[in-house]
């Protein structure tokens, strides 16, 4: 596959000994694929459920997928068993880069990018309250009930 145009090389990119790669970044620096890459250069695991909470996106596997092959990030997929809050136990994807991969990057400047990440993605988020009466106005005319708090739905 190869390298989506966007992919732009971090000003300080090189040859990753570790990765054997050269260390690219999604350019859209306020994306949910930007700040999940930001988090996994921290050292993070992450699930699903961890971007959700962190990136707001239910779309952790496809970030993953272009991380990885758009991005040439070697990210390793794990499964683990967690709890479930209706008593069930699931398997999970849990998502790390390898350390030598993070350490490669961060000495060619990953910390300045993901700096830039962080301040894209705060100020992406302090237009949170708009873009949710926005959706509601857009599904009010549409006719579309407004969605339950929490786990209530269908509770009257």
């Amino acid at each position: 596959m190869q390298k989506k145009e966007s992919a732009q090389p971090h000003k300080n990119a090189e040859l990753s000994a570790g990765c054997k790669r050269i260390l690219t970044y999604p350019s859209q620096k306020s994306s949910a694929c930007a700040e999940v890459l930001a988090h996994l250069l921290a050292g993070e695991v992450l699930t699903a459920a961890d971007t959700l909470d962190d990136a707001s996106t239910m779309r952790a596997a496809a970030h993953v997928h272009y991380l990885s092959n758009r991005y040439g990030w070697p990210i390793a997929a794990e499964t683990r068993a967690t709890g479930c809050a209706d008593g069930r136990m699931a398997l999970v994807a849990a998502y790390r880069l390898p350390a030598d991969c993070i350490h490669e990057a961060r000495a060619a400047g990953a910390g300045e990018w993901c700096a830039e990440v962080h301040k894209a993605r705060k100020a992406l988020r302090a237009k949170a309250p708009e873009a949710y009466r926005l959706a509601a106005a857009i599904n009010g005319t549409r006719g579309y009930a407004e969605p339950s708090v929490g786990n209530q739905k269908g509770v009257a």
